[in-house]
């Protein structure tokens, strides 16, 4: 997911033989990341009924400096914050079960593949209701996905995840849908898609409310027609309304969130069984880390996450007062040129630069240690993945950016002068990230580097619009394959959510031919191919890869870091 957005990892590549049944693909997913947790179907005693003892909160109060990016439309959300807000007030037809990579039932009961990998059928729950009451049946399913190709936001997950699309950016995995029984819905691929479990339970595949959700008559690809965008009507803007939670509250300011209040759903599908545990959830919003600090030293935050500086964290873990809960590091990092730049249109510079930057730096100064050096855009640890830039430029090879500058025709009396842009409010320490990587570029004696910011609420615009020249994106996965942290970033027309403006055909031929492959020798060898092109053009360049990490108080649990980074508040409870 966008732009920052979360995690999902390695999937076995094997071939869909027959029809295959959840528990088979279950399986081959879980053989990389499995660890214990609990589901959605899992029975519990339900903590808004139940009068034993220990007896739990009503609201818990979660703190962050994060704020939805745009909408919490899926059809138009790739940002951290706002897919996040919809993966609790909506729900999908798959889910993980917390705490593993293994897809469980959530909407869809059961589900099953053709011989080919082509056609996929999914039985859906009967009973389920939207949270005005109005029953869900497999329309819903159809008219969701329909919505997502009739308006078809380029920047947005849909395009961007290649899931679907058609025109300029034909084609995506999904060909279309059909109905085939009131509780009975078939997707129909372009290609068989190993990891086509793991897209469905993506947040911008979660089935919308018909009556709120309209169907563009006449859509415009790439102009938003159709999404819904906040205005400040709780019950008509959100249409979200089959999770755990339903939206009472949401106050912004100047396009940054301020609090958003969410209450349990009582016509959520698995309510009768416990879910959601805590009644009420309110979100607090800082201006930065060190408010959001404050906030949870002075217990005005039962949560605090999204985001805490290092030195903070490593401060609370020694403070008996808080829990510390760390997951997998599964977010990454990166550099992003804007080709139009005419310095960066020249490769040699956008080399030089991927010589130059220090990873080590980053990490001993502003993580203290919690973060990885990266040198992929896949992450360390998922299948497929080589350190294609330690290859080919090591860390902080300052002789070897000299010796590119200087073929570009800069030197220490013609210096390059760049403006490096970072975002505040979203990510952890960007100011210190872009201070290091400053530090970085400038060892060169070649290179001024111009620090400047913009606040999260704008940075996308800014980026869309071609307005920066280098600057600083993070990834969270849509799902769980190395596609995911690859297709999104280097789309054919160069631009997608980050607008480097890179095209490459080989590289474009390759994903597509990654798409509809299923033989693991064949994948290792096209990932690897694709990762030393972009080593080799470094239209971007990977820094770090971070872990997730929430502090609470020590009567909170139910709180579940893992490599989907889904921040699940409808697991989360607190003694009294």
């Amino acid at each position: 997911m966008i732009v920052e957005s979360y995690q999902r990892r390695a999937i076995s590549q094997a071939v869909i033989v027959g029809v295959i049944v959840v528990v088979l693909v279950v399986a081959a997913v879980a053989a990389y990341y499995a660890v214990g947790g609990p589901s959605k179907t899992s029975s519990t005693t339900s903590s808004h009924t139940s009068s034993t003892s220990p007896t739990y909160k009503n609201t818990i109060i979660i703190g962050t400096t994060d704020s939805v990016q745009t909408t919490i439309d899926p059809a138009d959300a790739y940002d951290y914050f706002g897919i996040n807000i919809i993966q609790n007030l909506g729900d999908g037809l798959v889910d993980y079960r917390p705490g593993t990579s293994q897809y469980v039932p959530a909407l869809a009961t059961s589900w099953s593949a053709s011989a080919d990998g082509t056609v996929w059928n999914f039985t859906l729950r009967q009973g389920v209701k939207f949270a005005d009451g109005t029953k869900f049946n497999a329309t819903d399913v159809k008219y969701s996905v329909d919505r997502q190709f009739a308006i078809q936001e380029a920047a947005g997950p849909f395009v961007g995840a290649g899931i679907g699309g058609t025109g300029a950016q034909c084609c995506g995995v999904i060909n279309s849908t059909k109905v085939l029984g009131q509780y009975l819905v078939q997707f129909k691929l372009n290609y068989p898609f190993t990891a086509f479990l793991g897209m469905m339970a993506f947040a911008t595949m979660y089935p919308v409310e018909p009556k709120l959700a309209t169907m563009p008559t006449h859509p415009h690809p790439g102009t938003n027609t159709g999404v819904i965008n906040y205005t400040g009507t709780v019950t008509t803007e959100n249409p979200n309304q089959l999770g755990p939670y339903t939206l009472t509250s949401w106050q912004r300011s100047a396009g940054k969130d301020v609090e958003i209040d969410l209450t349990a759903n009582p016509n959520y599908w698995n309510y009768s069984n416990g879910w959601p545990k805590t009644q009420n959830i309110i979100i607090k919003m800082y201006s930065d880390s060190s408010a959001l600090a404050l906030a949870m030293t002075n217990g005005e935050v039962d949560v605090a996450y999204r985001q805490l500086a290092a030195t903070d964290v490593q401060s609370y873990e020694t403070n008996s007062a808080v829990k510390v809960w760390k997951g997998p590091g599964t977010f990454i990092q990166y550099l992003v040129f804007n080709e139009l730049n005419p310095a960066f249109s020249n490769q040699l510079v956008r080399e030089a630069v991927a010589a130059a930057v220090n990873r080590t730096l980053i990490d001993n100064t502003v993580f203290l240690g919690l973060a990885d050096p990266l040198y992929s855009m896949i992450p360390n640890g998922m299948i497929y993945h080589t350190d294609a830039f330690k290859t080919d430029y090591g860390n902080a090879n300052i002789a070897k950016a000299q010796s590119l500058l200087t073929e570009a025709e800069y030197s220490t009396t013609n210096k390059l002068s760049i403006t490096l842009t970072y975002p505040t409010g979203h990510y952890t320490s960007t100011d210190l990230i872009a201070t290091a990587v400053k530090q970085s570029l400038e060892a060169t004696g070649m290179i001024t580097v111009t620090l400047a910011s913009s606040p999260w609420s704008t940075y996308k615009a800014s980026t869309k619009a071609d307005q920066l020249q280098l600057y600083i994106y993070g990834w969270y996965p849509d799902y769980l394959d190395p596609y995911d942290y690859s297709l999104p970033f280097f789309p054919a027309d160069g631009i997608g959510f980050l607008s480097t403006n890179w095209i490459n055909s080989t590289a474009t031929n390759l994903l597509t031919q990654i798409a509809g492959t299923s033989s693991s020798t064949q994948l290792s060898t096209m990932y690897t191919q694709l990762q030393n092109i972009v080593a080799q053009a470094a239209p971007v360049v990977p820094l770090f890869q971070g872990t997730s990490v929430a502090v609470s108080s020590p009567k909170v649990s139910g709180i579940v870091l893992d490599v989907t980074t889904n921040f699940r508040y409808w697991l989360l409870q607190e003694t009294t």
